[in-house]
């Protein structure tokens, strides 16, 4: 990874933290868009899947589409493949997340067992991948006393959603590809997007939503309405950070880009 993209990340990671929302799970998930803009931001929870994963990485890649990925610490195994993805999901430009080591429903579990799968699984993600991780979602979506208290004390964002198709549970791409267009085609505002990169379902039915979107936008264009556009993730982590600290990273990042030139003019 470039320098530069250590800098970033890294900043990303330490910026990211919040107080949980005593009064439920915000909607929309990633706030307002400052714009006003209709946009979409993909999730994906529960990988890394050897199989599967790099099937949404490419279709990702292939659009031009960083997302975040909410990762499950015992996913994370000592296999080359599984590495290989971690560094691919890092390298390509997109949030990683904790979502838990064993996915266990938080708010039923006893205190310290609740404790220990979001702490291990933390532990696991930053060991893998060796970053810091602030951003959080709990399995099944759930929120308790226990949970905020938990969150609030680790100063974890915990990251919730707007929109989900239920492939996970339904295993259908077609009836995903049709809730999610039929969604969006209403859409207004920010709206964050979940969907599982370990399903068959979510790699069938991502490059059938992502062509909806083109589509709808040339009808949006032509029409002289408002475009749906794809809200970047790390675009989205940067709007959370302190405007100190956006200034200080264009700064960083800019020094970080004239090191090279810098270096060849003191080197013989």
């Amino acid at each position: 990874m470039t320098p530069r993209g250590l800098i970033v990340l890294g900043l990303l990671a330490a910026g990211l933290a919040g107080d949980a929302d005593a009064k439920g799970w915000p909607h929309p998930a990633a706030g307002e868009s400052p714009t006003g803009d209709i946009e979409v931001l993909f999730t994906f929870d529960d990988g890394p899947h050897v199989a599967t994963t790099p099937l949404v990485l490419d279709i990702l890649a292939q659009h031009k589409i960083h997302a975040v990925f909410f990762l499950i610490g015992r996913q994370i195994e000592d296999n080359p493949k599984v590495h290989e993805i971690l560094q691919r999901i890092i390298d390509e430009g997109h949030i990683i997340a904790n979502h838990t080591m064993n996915h266990t429903n938080l708010c039923k579990s006893k205190l310290a067992e609740a404790v220990e799968d979001v702490d291990s699984g933390r532990e696991r993600i930053e060991q893998a991948t060796s970053m810091k991780i602030e951003w959080f979602r709990a399995p099944f979506g759930v929120r308790c006393d226990q949970l905020d208290e938990m969150l609030a004390e680790r100063r974890t964002f915990h990251f919730h959603w707007d929109l989900d198709p239920q492939e996970w549970k339904h295993g259908n791409a077609e009836r995903a590809v049709k809730y999610v267009t039929g969604e969006l085609s209403r859409a207004t505002g920010r709206n964050v997007l979940l969907m599982h990169d370990i399903k068959l379902a979510t790699v069938k039915a991502l490059p059938e939503i992502l062509a909806w979107i083109d589509e709808e936008n040339a009808r949006r264009r032509a029409a002289r309405r408002r475009p749906i556009k794809i809200l970047q993730a790390p675009a989205y982590a940067i709007e959370r950070l302190p405007p100190e600290l956006v200034g200080w990273l264009g700064d960083a990042s800019a020094g970080v880009r004239a090191l090279p030139k810098r270096l060849a003019g003191v080197l013989p």
